[in-house]
């Protein structure tokens, strides 16, 4: 009898403190690895938090939701994209994933003719092994805080004093952009090939002759047929920890005459455009807090520096082995203003492949064969570019 009664006591408790609790009906999780959507259905709007760490090398994000429950008959798919898994702990859910991600925005949205419940959306983005322990870092204090008001010192005391770091193995990264895409179809030739598909492919090749050697991670801004505004482009490159960006183009000119491969850096003008569009898109620089303001432009300056020359320094590396897979044009490492070039910490190149108004390039590119030699060429100016980089990491 006592311990009836007892849990007659615990269920009362539990009810009066859920009498007012939003109910959550259906969690759902779906996407890829490079964005991944969570969905939250209750009854009620949800208050909510969101808060990065990594458990046992596996990167994590916890989403408290206080105030509300998870009701015992929810609905709850399989999940799809980057988690794995998920622990519902009350109102607290940690979420595994199986690539380091961030949240990139929250929606909260109410209720439609066609959706009769509120929903919580959490859009994740894949980052960077780098970027996401800089944020895991961020947040493990503003958690520890959180929790401590929300819960009291208790499970405060519970957590690591440290958040340990998501280890990733060591690979450089490159991004490998294929230019235009879906509404802009860019460059056509004679008989109708569209520069969006052409660099497409060559940059789908680019992308497996690298992936070869297991030395790199390999990203492309897209994969299919997609327009992709200029600063996204930028904005993944960064959010994936490039250490190397290629804008993959093909050239159109007036007189079908003119053929080759050209590679560009960014220009003088381009230059002065840097800290403007830096600013106007978040890409901030990786400068600790903390650091006074001279010595955090005299910081700046250096990346952005060492970006220039970086960039500069892969494209005269790239031109003749470029000249080995095909023709290039006089005077062949040239400066541009062009945007994808302005990130301030990711040395970038943009490679237009060639012409689609000559016919002897157009018929070269529109073959697997030609493609494939240009992308090897690629392949072989990315290993020299970072052979360098080998032995400069070595001798300091």
């Amino acid at each position: 009898m006592l311990i009836r009664h007892v849990l007659l006591l615990v269920s009362a408790c539990l009810c009066a403190a859920y009498s007012h609790a939003a109910e959550i009906s259906a969690i759902s999780v779906s996407g890829d690895a490079q964005h991944t959507r969570i969905v939250f259905s209750s009854d009620e709007p949800v208050d909510h938090e969101a808060f990065l760490f990594a458990d046992e090398n596996t990167p994590k994000i916890d989403v408290r939701l206080p105030g509300s429950r998870v009701a015992l008959d929810a609905d709850t798919p399989p999940t799809q994209g980057g988690v794995d898994s998920y622990e519902i702990r009350g109102s607290e859910i940690i979420f595994s994933l199986n690539t380091p991600m961030m949240v990139s925005r929250t929606l909260d949205l109410s209720p439609t003719s066609v959706e009769p419940r509120y929903r919580l959306v959490v859009d994740l983005v894949r980052v960077a092994p780098v970027r996401f322990n800089m944020a895991a870092e961020q947040d493990a204090e503003t958690r520890r805080t959180y929790i401590a008001s929300r819960e009291g010192q208790a499970e405060q005391a519970s957590l690591p004093e440290e958040t340990p770091a998501y280890a990733a193995p060591e690979k450089y990264v490159v991004v490998i952009d294929p230019g235009h895409g879906g509404r802009d179809p860019g460059a056509s030739s004679h008989a109708g090939q569209y520069e969006k598909s052409i660099v497409l492919k060559a940059s789908q090749a680019i992308k497996a002759v690298l992936e070869r050697s297991g030395r790199y991670t390999v990203h492309l801004t897209r994969n299919d047929d997609r327009y992709i505004e200029h600063e996204d482009r930028v904005s993944m490159a960064r959010n994936w920890g490039a250490d190397l960006f290629i804008s993959v183009h093909a050239d159109a000119a007036a007189n079908s005459g003119v053929s080759g491969a050209t590679v560009y850096t960014l220009s003088a003008r381009g230059e002065r455009r840097v800290d403007g569009t830096a600013r106007s898109n978040g890409w901030d620089l990786p400068i600790e807090d903390g650091t006074s303001q001279e010595v955090s432009g005299i910081l700046a300056d250096l990346i952005k520096r060492e970006t220039k020359s970086n960039s500069s320094i892969f494209a005269e590396m790239l031109t003749p082995e470029l000249a080995k897979a095909g023709p290039i044009v006089r005077n062949s490492h040239r400066r541009e203003n062009f945007f994808v070039l302005l990130a301030p910490d990711v040395p970038a190149v943009l490679l237009e492949i060639g012409f689609l108004t000559n016919r002897s390039d157009a018929a070269r590119l529109g073959t697997q064969a030609g493609r494939q030699r240009t992308a090897e060429a690629v392949g072989r100016a990315i290993d020299a570019y970072f052979d360098r980089r080998d032995v400069l990491y070595a001798a300091n």
